[in-house]
């Protein structure tokens, strides 16, 4: 695994997200009662930053056709069938460290959130 830091808890608050350049792709940061989550930036329905959209609680929700997503699953809710694409986040003191190389499944991050 090769974790690399990306931002620091200084730059997210609970309840925030953020946009990230690594290496000229975006990634999203999000902060979930402080609880760390990072996806692919772009929202799966037609490509838009979602950065740009809404958090509320755990539901992100796509500012250009408002797709909203279960942020600690990844998971969509509206609609369904739709996942983001995760990203393993690992925490060191008060830096946010991102494995790059392997995403997370739906599947693992649903697991994570019932083990929390």
């Amino acid at each position: 695994m090769s974790l690399r830091k990306v931002a620091s808890l200084d730059d997210l608050w609970s309840g925030e997200m953020i946009g990230v350049d690594v290496d000229g792709n975006t990634v999203l940061l999000v902060n979930v009662d402080d609880h760390i989550y990072a996806y692919a930036e772009a929202c799966p329905h037609q490509k838009s930053r979602l950065s740009e959209g809404s958090l509320t609680g755990k539901t992100l929700r796509c500012a250009r056709h408002h797709w909203e997503f279960d942020v600690c699953a990844g998971r969509g809710v509206n609609p369904q069938n739709a996942c983001l694409k995760a990203l393993l986040v690992a925490l060191e003191s008060r830096d946010i460290l991102l494995d790059l190389d392997h995403a997370r499944s739906p599947e693992a991050a649903a697991e994570r959130e019932n083990q929390q």
